[in-house]
């Protein structure tokens, strides 16, 4: 019964960070429309949004787990970047060498929202 307790909890968590990331692509999309941002402002804010969302899933799994809470959200910041990689690699065809330095922002975001839960 606890594993399927957990795994519902780390569905959850995904699903929030997931759902965070889909509401930022949009946002960052309607933003460039209005108003035409550069090409650098716009990758400092999909920095933040690796940051956030993670951050959002680790949260409210280190609320439901309770013990160990940085672990948890370094865990669902791992699992945050293996999605992440896996369509960008599928959709991009991009080396994965060059999504690697995205693995620290996503990682530690994940690891900083358990440790706030």
């Amino acid at each position: 019964m606890e594993q399927g307790k957990l795994l519902k909890e780390v569905a959850k968590a995904l699903g929030v960070s997931l759902l965070i990331t889909i509401l930022f692509l949009v946002l960052i999309a309607f933003i460039m429309l209005k108003s035409g941002l550069g090409e650098d402002i716009v990758s400092k804010i999909m920095i933040a949004g690796y940051v956030l969302a993670p951050a959002a899933g680790g949260f409210l799994l280190g609320k439901k787990r309770k013990v160990n809470r940085f672990l948890w959200g370094l865990f669902i910041g791992v699992i945050y970047y293996f999605i992440y990689m896996a369509i960008a690699v599928c959709t991009q065809n991009v080396p994965i060498t060059d999504l690697l330095w995205v693995a620290v922002p996503v990682c530690l975001g994940g690891m900083a929202g358990g440790m706030l839960s």
